[in-house]
């Protein structure tokens, strides 16, 4: 880098100060040009470490999903067992049967016999 001055009335050049060499000048270049990629190179970086942590979560979101769906498909088929208990149990004989197995009672002309284990 160069810097000018008024010329030399003696010469009729350009008096200089702190004229740098074209080393000097390369080596400036160089070092501008090595942290520019220094710069991009950690840019890089933390792009992978981003798309590395992103594929992580995928993956637990999808294992997380997957364990919800086999819940709800386990809640479905216990409301349908539910459901046709329901119905099984709106008609005279269902009711009968729920009083006998759950509620241990026994019609008039019977007798409950319980056999110890």
């Amino acid at each position: 880098m160069k810097l000018h001055t008024a010329p030399n009335p003696k010469t009729d050049q350009p008096a200089t100060t702190g004229g740098d060499s074209p080393t000097a000048t390369k080596a400036f270049a160089f070092a501008k040009q090595l942290a520019i990629m220094l710069g991009l190179l950690l840019a890089i970086l933390q792009i992978g470490r981003a798309i590395g942590g992103s594929i992580d979560r995928q993956m637990f979101l999808h294992k997380q999903m997957l364990a919800l769906k086999a819940g709800q498909n386990q809640a479905e088929e216990v409301n349908r067992e539910l459901k046709d208990g329901l119905s099984s149990y709106r008609s005279s004989s269902g009711i009968e049967r729920l009083a006998r197995e759950r509620l241990n009672l026994a019609g008039t002309d019977e007798v409950i016999v319980r056999i110890a284990k």
